[in-house]
C-alpha cells in the first residue's frame, strides 16, 4: 500500500516537474490531468502488485482534488513567482525609462561624471551612498543624465517616492512606487494570498533577482531611491537596514537621493550608517554657469545679471525666471511674485511677526543676515525645541549643509526677501 501511495505522489510530481523540461508556462488543468493519467498508466502494474502484496483490495476512484490540489497550488505559485521575477530581471537589464527627457539644464559634466561613478554597478560591494542637495538644485536631473549615459545592460532600478504628505499615513504608496519601478505586475494567484504586500516581501523578491543579475553579468545591481526625504521614518530605517545588508551580502548597492539635510542626519544616528560609502552634495551652480545658462536661453547680459542677483544659482529658479522674461514678464513683476513665494514659506514655518515661532525665527534670521552661516550647534542652542528646528528646515527657510555642519538660508531668494524686510528681524 505504501508503494501505491508513492506511485501516486510520483505521478503528481511528474506533472509538476515536467515544466522544467518543456515550455516555461503554467499548464492548464486539462494538460495537468493528461500528464497525471499518463504516469498512473505507466505505473499501474507496480501499484496493484504493491496493494495485493499487502493483502488489500483497492477499489475506487481517487479524484484529482483529493490527491493533488495542494501540489498543483504549489506549482502554480512557483510558476507565477518565476514569471514575476523574470519580468523584474528584464526591467533590471533595460534600466529605467524616464517619462520626460531632461531638458533646460546645463550639462554639468563634472557632477554627472561623479554621480555616474556612484550609480554604476560594480563587481565588488561598495556600501551605499547619498546624493543630497536643496530642492531645485538639479539633483534628479543629474542622476537621470548619469543613468541615461550607461550602456545596457544597465542593472539599475530607479524609484521616485511620490511627493505627497499621504506617504506618512499610508506606506502602501511607497511600496507601490517600488513595485512599479521594478516592473512588478499584479497577479491573481500570488496576490490572492494577502491583501497587501509588505516592503520586506518586495525587497526580498528584488534580492533574488539581483543575485541572478550579478551571477549573469558579474556586476552588483543598483537601487536608486529618489525623493528619499519623503519616506516615513520607519520605512526610511527599513530601507537603510536593507541597504546595509544588501551591501554586506553583495546583493545590491542602494543610492538615496534627498533634498533635505535632515535625512542624512537622521540616518547617521543609526548603526547602519557604518556602511555609507559617500555623501555627495549637489549645490547651486556658480555665477558663471548661471549667466551662461541665461545667455543660452536668450537673456541679455544686463538682465541675466539682475536675475542672478535675485535668485542666485538655484537651477529651478533660473529656469523659471528665464521662461517668464522670454514671455514678456517684467523683472519687477517677477521679483514681486518670487518674494510672495518666499513670504509663503516663512508663513508656513511660523516665523513671521505674530506667528508661533516668530521669536526663534527672528533670532536665526537676524544672525544669518550678519554672518551668512552659523554652526548647527549654535542653531540648536538658539532655537531649543527639536520640533521647531526640524520644522523650519522642512519649510524651506533654512538649510543644513552636511559636510560643513552649518545652517544657511535655504536659497538666495529667501535671503533677498529677509534683507528687504530686515526691520522685521530687529530688536
Amino acid at each position: 500500500m505504501r508503494r501505491g501511495l508513492t506511485l501516486i505522489w510520483r505521478a503528481s510530481n511528474a506533472a509538476l516537474c515536467s515544466r522544467e523540461q518543456g515550455e516555461h508556462r503554467p499548464y492548464s488543468e486539462s494538460r495537468y490531468d493528461e500528464i497525471l493519467k499518463s504516469e498512473i498508466r505507466k505505473n499501474w502494474k507496480g501499484w496493484t502488485k504493491a496493494a495485493a502484496a499487502g493483502g488489500l483490495a483497492l477499489v475506487g476512484y481517487v479524484t484529482r482534488d483529493l490527491w493533488i490540489t495542494d501540489r498543483y497550488r504549489e506549482y502554480q505559485i512557483r510558476s507565477h513567482q518565476s514569471d514575476r521575477e523574470s519580468a523584474i530581471y528584464e526591467t533590471l537589464e533595460k534600466g529605467p525609462s524616464f517619462s520626460e527627457p531632461v531638458r533646460n539644464t546645463l550639462p554639468r559634466d563634472a557632477l554627472t561624471s561623479e554621480v555616474k561613478k556612484l550609480i554604476t554597478p560594480t563587481e565588488e560591494p561598495q556600501g551605499y551612498s547619498l546624493v543630497i542637495g536643496e530642492h531645485g538644485t538639479g539633483k534628479t536631473s543629474v542622476v537621470q543624465l548619469a543613468v541615461d549615459s550607461l550602456k545596457k545592460p544597465k542593472g539599475i532600478v530607479y524609484v521616485m517616492i511620490p511627493n505627497t504628505d499621504e506617504v506618512n499615513t499610508n506606506p502602501t504608496i511607497v511600496i507601490d512606487a517600488v513595485k512599479k519601478a521594478l516592473g512588478w505586475s499584479s497577479d491573481l494567484v500570488l496576490d490572492s494570498r494577502n491583501t497587501s504586500t509588505h516592503i520586506f516581501e518586495v525587497l526580498d523578491t528584488f534580492s533574488r533577482v539581483a543575485l541572478r543579475y550579478r551571477k549573469a553579468h558579474q556586476a552588483i545591481p543598483v537601487l536608486i531611491i529618489d525623493n528619499a526625504n519623503r519616506l516615513p521614518q520607519l520605512l526610511l530605517a527599513q530601507i537603510q537596514d536593507f541597504a546595509k545588508e544588501a551591501s554586506d551580502s553583495g546583493i545590491a548597492t542602494v543610492i538615496f537621493v534627498s533634498s533635505e539635510g535632515r535625512i542624512p542626519r537622521r540616518m547617521r544616528e543609526r548603526s547602519a550608517w557604518s556602511r555609507v560609502k559617500r555623501v555627495f552634495e549637489i549645490g547651486d551652480v556658480s555665477r558663471d554657469e548661471a549667466l551662461q545658462y541665461l545667455r543660452l536661453k536668450g537673456i541679455d547680459d544686463e538682465m541675466a545679471a539682475r536675475i542672478y542677483e535675485l535668485v542666485g544659482g538655484r537651477m529651478i529658479l533660473l529656469q523659471s525666471a528665464a521662461s517668464n522674461i522670454r514671455d514678456g514678464v517684467r523683472i519687477d513683476d517677477l521679483r514681486h511674485a518670487l518674494f510672495n513665494e518666499a513670504k509663503g514659506q516663512l508663513e508656513a514655518a511660523g516665523v513671521l511677526p505674530g506667528d508661533k515661532f516668530y521669536k526663534q525665527g527672528k533670532a536665526i534670521i537676524s544672525k544669518l543676515l550678519k554672518e551668512n552661516a552659523i554652526p548647527d550647534y549654535t542653531y540648536r542652542a538658539m532655537v531649543g525645541d527639536n520640533e521647531i528646528r526640524e520644522k523650519m528646515l522642512q519649510k524651506n527657510v533654512f538649510s543644513h549643509h552636511f559636510h560643513t555642519d552649518n545652517i544657511t538660508f535655504q536659497s538666495t531668494l529667501m535671503k533677498r526677501y529677509c534683507e528687504l524686510h530686515s526691520i522685521l528681524w530687529e530688536g
